[in-house]
């Protein structure tokens, strides 16, 4: 591939990747949404993903994450660990507690779900201050196996992904292209210079080149004598 070519192929590329993304930002929010209602009414939290009404591909579902533990008073949360465990304590300018030792202990909070820890080497329980309970937003898991992959490769190819195409990269208005009639016309005459092309390259393996009409023929190919 030449270097003219390589620089079409990221041109198109890029467009094409910043088109679909920009669709797909918004069709994550709109299912995103749209699961959070059903949930709200009906209490669906998964729903199936199928091409054409046939065999589903995948699965698209509402996950809702438990809290997580968070530092919401960062002071007190400091001073507890600087009483109590004052190794894990960086001190620069101000004081911090080490950013290993707080995730260490945000996990376990969170695992938990209660902001009570215990110590594993002492046994002895905190309630650690400076750190709540918090609920996280909840977000959609999708979930297309191999097989869904090769299904919607399949009908991208074959033109059956309908309104599941994102407006940009699908062609222009039915007004604006080739009518059956025409379509059909291409087709027979590719057919037929496919079958030409192979004549024309079973002549030149017997050696056609060698033939003496081959320079008269050049010549009218060129627009020579009749």
């Amino acid at each position: 591939m030449s270097l003219k070519d390589t620089a079409r192929t990221v041109a198109v590329l890029t467009t094409l990747h910043g088109a679909i993304g920009d669709q797909l930002k918004t069709a994550k929010r709109d299912l995103e949404a749209g699961l959070k209602e059903a949930k709200a009414e009906t209490g669906t939290q998964k729903i199936a993903v199928s091409l054409d009404e046939g065999h589903d591909i995948g699965t698209v579902s509402l996950v809702q994450p438990k809290a997580a533990a968070a530092v919401t008073d960062a002071d007190a949360f400091t001073a507890w660990v600087l009483e109590n465990y004052g190794s894990e304590i960086t001190r620069r300018f101000v004081t911090e507690v080490k950013p290993g030792f707080q995730k260490k202990i945000l996990d376990a909070l969170t695992a938990a779900g209660t902001a009570e820890w215990a110590d594993p080497e002492t046994g002895v329980i905190h309630e650690v201050p400076g750190v709540a309970m918090q609920g996280r937003a909840a977000y959609t898991r999708l979930t297309v196996p191999d097989v869904g992959k090769a299904a919607i490769a399949e009908a991208w190819r074959e033109g059956r992904l309908g309104a599941a195409m994102p407006p940009a990269i699908t062609p222009g208005p039915a007004e604006d292209a080739p009518d059956d009639g025409t379509v059909a016309k291409m087709q027979r005459e590719l057919a037929e210079l496919r079958e030409r092309d192979a004549w024309l390259s079973a002549l030149e393996a017997a050696g056609v080149d060698n033939w003496s009409g081959m320079e008269y023929a050049i010549s009218l190919r060129d627009g020579g004598e009749d």
